[in-house]
């Protein structure tokens, strides 16, 4: 959907032109899943997939909002907390507007019309794209302005407080604070970022969607947070040096088997080994070798699947079926898991091969067959240029 068909579908939702559009893109996490709730390293790009907002201001202390991904309406009161919202979305939509009080940031009331091409619950970030496209837009009203990581932090309070999401930084960070042609480096533990230039002569990011919807607000998320918390507290009691799951090496694992059962000792495992695949990864990128950052890839797939249990039988297909394309250099599961998409590293030659194979061999195993499309890192969220009525 273009900012000018949200401009068409604005009119015919509130019967005149939106005052501006925001685009609020979602992200895919190249490498380093499941390591930003343990102060970890991640390494994601925004994608040319966007949330886009429609708003314009109105009296009142009201927010009117349509969603054209559920065609549904909703008014959600400024002036009081919306206890029973009566759609799925909207509790991201009221958190953003009470968290932005609770800070001392002025909200209006508004009209707001929420489109895009960025697949709800498809693993991309789309609830970060939403809380991060409100609140812009929200603070562009009153011409107030937050720092990327100030917005990345206060999108997060939401889906802790309001969407019981108990997310990591990674996506709300990434939509703040991305560049095109870069990935951003995080390291989550002291929200410093760096862009890596991402390099992709003759190769190209493909996502392959499962189908398989997913909710982080589910109990397998809140399971592996408990679990790495569980674990750390154990060797934080053999190990008074250890205060984070990222002060640990590679070489260092076995020394903790004794005071951790097994599901315990893989889940560090991962997080431990990621955190190292990431540093290599952003290396890889530097140097331009884009077979050893697919090689990565591929590595953390195996790890997400064998020692964290996030994959699932779709995703594990999707990424055996990249892999026997030549071409394709690196695939694997992008986000939280249980679920969403795969991402491929491959030349650009390879593509066609690589979605041919995917229809072949995947589409109509499962409830739903395979959505392919190649990405590109974009810029962080932004305003773009907007109307007014005559």
């Amino acid at each position: 959907m273009s900012a000018d068909l949200v401009s068409t579908e604005f009119v015919e939702c509130f019967g005149h032109l939106p005052d501006f559009t925001v685009r609020s893109p979602g992200r895919v996490n190249l490498i380093g899943d499941h390591t930003d709730y343990t102060g970890g390293l991640v390494l994601p790009i925004a994608i040319d997939r966007s949330l886009l907002v429609g708003a314009r201001i109105v009296d009142g202390t009201v927010l009117d909002v349509c969603s054209a991904h559920f065609d549904q309406r909703t008014r959600i009161p400024l002036d009081k907390p919306v206890d029973d919202p009566e759609y799925s979305w909207a509790p991201y939509v009221a958190g953003v507007a009470a968290v932005l009080k609770q800070r001392g940031i002025d909200v209006r009331g508004a009209q707001l019309f929420i489109g895009g091409d960025l697949p709800p619950g498809a693993g991309l970030g789309s609830s970060a794209a939403l809380e991060v496209g409100v609140a812009t837009a929200l603070l562009e009203a009153t011409r107030q302005r937050l720092s990327p990581v100030a917005l990345a932090t206060l999108c997060r309070q939401v889906e802790h407080e309001h969407a019981n999401s108990p997310c990591g930084i990674m996506d709300q960070l990434c939509c703040t604070s991305a560049r095109a042609d870069h990935a951003l480096l995080i390291d989550c533990r002291t929200m410093k970022t760096e862009h890596i230039p991402l390099k992709l002569d003759g190769a190209a990011l493909v996502v392959i969607d499962t189908g398989v919807r997913h909710s982080i607000a589910e109990g397998e998320y809140a399971r592996r947070r408990r679990e790495c918390a569980a674990a750390l507290g154990a060797i934080m009691q053999a190990d008074a040096s250890i205060s984070s799951l990222r002060d640990i090496d590679e070489g260092q694992i076995g020394a903790y088997e004794t005071c951790l059962d097994e599901t315990l000792v893989r889940r560090v495992r991962h997080v431990v080994t990621e955190n190292s695949r990431v540093s290599l990864a952003t290396d890889a990128l530097w140097g331009g070798t884009l077979a050893a950052f697919g090689e990565l890839m591929t590595e953390s797939h195996a790890s997400l699947n064998e020692d964290f249990d996030v994959s699932c039988d779709e995703l594990n297909d999707l990424v055996s079926i990249a892999l026997r394309v030549d071409g394709v250099l690196g695939a694997r599961m992008t986000g939280g898991g249980f679920g969403g998409c795969v991402v491929a590293l491959a030349s650009t030659d390879s593509v066609p091969d690589l979605v041919s194979a995917i229809h072949e061999l995947y589409d109509g195993r499962y409830d739903a067959d395979a959505l392919v499309y190649p990405v590109q890192a974009v810029n962080a969220v932004g305003v773009l240029e907007g109307n007014r009525d005559a």
